[in-house]
């Protein structure tokens, strides 16, 4: 296995062992709940999630299986597909609610990177094919 090759594969499995030990802990150390935020803003947002009674679940979902999905070359794409709303939300989060810029801003680079990496699967998604013929009745 080439360096290039062994870098890629870490990248990968290190971010999906992240978005599968993330949902593993919100659902062990704090009850399926998210964990209680400093700031207000960032408090109300999370409360509000957890108000819902469904949006925190369906993220512990989506996480956790796509986290195990990037465990897998073959299935990484489909783990960046089920991360990929999660990961703009989580930097958005950062972003603008406790102004933890850098903290934002590693996922979705590395999202985007792992992205990039799989770039021909997704393009893929969005090429045209010559249409299928009618059959013949």
């Amino acid at each position: 296995m080439k360096i290039g090759q062994i870098a890629w594969t870490t990248a990968r499995v290190l971010f999906g062992i992240f978005f599968i030990y993330s949902p593993i802990m919100v659902i062990v150390k704090f009850g399926g709940h998210h964990p209680p935020e400093a700031l207000p803003a960032a408090a109300q947002f999370t409360q509000a999630l957890d108000a819902t009674g469904f949006m925190t679940p369906a993220l512990i979902v989506a996480l956790f299986i796509g986290g195990v999905a990037m465990l897998f070359d073959r299935t990484a794409p489909v783990g960046l597909i089920l991360l990929g709303a999660p990961v703009f939300t989580i930097a958005g989060f950062h972003w603008f609610l406790t102004h933890n810029y850098v903290w934002g801003s590693i996922w979705p680079v590395w999202f985007a990177l792992l992205a990039w990496r799989y770039r021909a699967v997704f393009a893929r998604l969005i090429e045209r094919r010559p249409p299928v013929p009618a059959p013949i009745p």
